[in-house]
């Protein structure tokens, strides 16, 4: 299982963009494991999401960031929500909501300090570890 700690928000050298989407899949898994606990008003069926799923996304993340100049969203939000998350869900309405979650959480509005997460929380700007935390 890996942790976040500082040495993981300064391992890519996009660390900006590294930063504000981890944040916010991090808020997207919380959101998607939390649904669990509504039963059949949560998700339609029970699925497994877990922190392994969490871990591969922040590497799929940190390596897509890597390789490409621009952040290739469409690709990370198809990758994490048909694939890494995506993988577990078998209804339609239920992949429907996974794919709407992504759309709304992860866009290139949060780069420029536009997005929140929900009513009242903005994504948060570039920090260190225990800023997060705060």
């Amino acid at each position: 299982m890996m942790f976040l700690f500082q040495d993981t928000l300064e391992m890519c050298s996009r660390e900006t963009e590294f930063k504000s989407i981890l944040f916010a899949l991090c808020y997207f898994h919380a959101v998607v494991a939390e649904r669990r606990k509504f039963g059949p008003q949560g998700w339609n069926r029970s699925y497994p999401f877990n922190t392994g799923d969490l871990t591969i996304s922040v590497n799929v993340l940190y390596n897509f960031l890597e390789a490409n100049t621009k952040v290739p969203y469409d690709d990370l939000r198809y990758l994490f929500g048909e694939i890494m998350y995506g993988g577990h869900i078998t209804d339609d309405w239920d992949r429907r909501l996974c794919r709407t979650y992504l759309e709304e959480f992860i866009r290139p509005e949060m780069l420029d300090g536009e997005l929140s997460l929900a009513p009242g929380f903005p994504l948060p700007g570039n920090m260190d570890y225990s800023g997060y935390h705060q």
